[in-house]
């Protein structure tokens, strides 16, 4: 049993790197790779009030980007437009070309119209036969003309910043430009900015500023890397008065790091280690990942075993409480110097090693 034991443990610690996996600085080689993980839309033109069976002016984009903020240029796939909701009397019907080819990832559709009269309407766009969707802010369908756009008077969150991992793009975030009668000043194209307002993590996120298209501002890249709840947005223009977006939170990244929180320390031969070795989990940008349950194993690294090798006791699997697994009855039964300790979380390939420690002779 002793020489399986050993075996097992031999064949950990070769697997295991543990320099490059948990020495790199956060934010580092353990982030996400530009690209990866499901694509996300934004209506980069939203459409506009317009009149009944009229063409909804200026035409409407749709822009695709990738999870880390960017527009994927590569795409070129059909972006599908329909009625989401619809305050008609009877069923409102959207004419024109509802479906497009991207191009270099931005759709355009510039003959869209509704034969109904409402106010409220909102379109979604999907790509990937529905898999992946937005939904448009709303807008009106008239009678009469709209009243033409008045100077603008202020700002307003369309796409609010929604609750997203530490570390990774904030679905895209977009303000628009008001008149005083609430309609999007189109002719507006001059630069906005956003920067955070309340920021209870610290983080060091710098001030965007991006220029407007036709009134509205797409912000594809703020990044937060401090995990913690009740962030907000603030949404600044020259001439304009600031506006704060609603509160949302940023949470813990997946578990990418083990740390020793409370090391092994000198314990006698079978003796309990006191005080309890605890291992937390953090993510790739440093912060506690409170969101990870999974199982942390322990085992020896270095056998530092004088006359004997020793064998350890206790070392789990113990199921983390917010991140942090506890281990409460180690003991190791030969004594010796320069023993390590290995955690690693079961069915995974996070590993750390601890700093080395004696066991004494009883």
């Amino acid at each position: 049993m002793r020489t399986l034991r050993l075996a097992l443990v031999a064949a950990l610690v070769a697997g295991c790197h543990f320099d490059k996996l948990f020495n790199s600085t956060p934010g580092g080689s353990q982030a996400p790779p530009p690209g990866s993980g499901l694509p996300r839309l934004a209506f980069t033109v939203q459409p506009t009030d317009a009149m009944k069976d009229s063409i909804i002016k200026p035409a409407v984009q749709v822009t695709v980007f990738d999870s880390a903020g960017n527009v994927v240029t590569s795409f070129s796939g059909d972006v599908t437009l329909a009625i989401a909701k619809d305050p008609g009397i009877i069923k409102s019907r959207l004419s024109g070309r509802s479906q497009a080819a991207a191009s270099a990832g931005v759709a355009t559709f510039s003959d869209l119209s509704i034969n109904q009269l409402g106010n409220g309407f909102t379109l979604l766009a999907t790509i990937d036969a529905g898999s992946v969707s937005k939904e448009s802010a709303s807008f009106n369908i008239t009678a009469v003309p709209s009243p033409g756009a008045g100077s603008a008077r202020t700002l307003t969150f369309t796409q609010q910043p929604q609750a997203t991992a530490a570390g990774t793009a904030i679905p895209p975030v977009q303000v628009v430009v008001l008149d005083s009668a609430g309609h999007t000043v189109t002719s507006f194209a001059g630069p906005i900015s956003v920067s955070l307002g309340a920021n209870p993590g610290g983080d060091t996120l710098s001030s965007r500023t991006v220029n407007a298209v036709n009134g509205l501002a797409t912000f594809s890249n703020l990044r937060i890397d401090k995990a913690a709840p009740g962030y907000t947005l603030v949404a600044t223009a020259n001439g304009l008065p600031n506006v704060s977006s609603i509160a949302f939170s940023v949470v813990p990244g997946t578990a990418t790091q083990l740390v020793f929180t409370v090391p092994p320390s000198n314990t006698p031969a079978r003796a309990t280690i006191q005080p309890p070795v605890q291992v937390t989990a953090y993510d790739a940008v440093g912060n506690q990942a409170t969101n990870f349950v999974g199982s942390v194993l322990v085992t020896i690294g270095h056998n530092g075993g004088l006359l004997f090798q020793g064998t350890l006791s206790g070392g789990g699997p113990v199921a983390a409480v917010s991140g942090v697994a506890t281990f409460s009855n180690l003991s190791i039964d030969a004594a010796g110097n320069g023993y390590t300790l290995i955690a690693t979380i079961v069915a995974g390939s996070v590993s750390k090693e601890s700093a080395p420690f004696n066991i004494a002779v009883l």
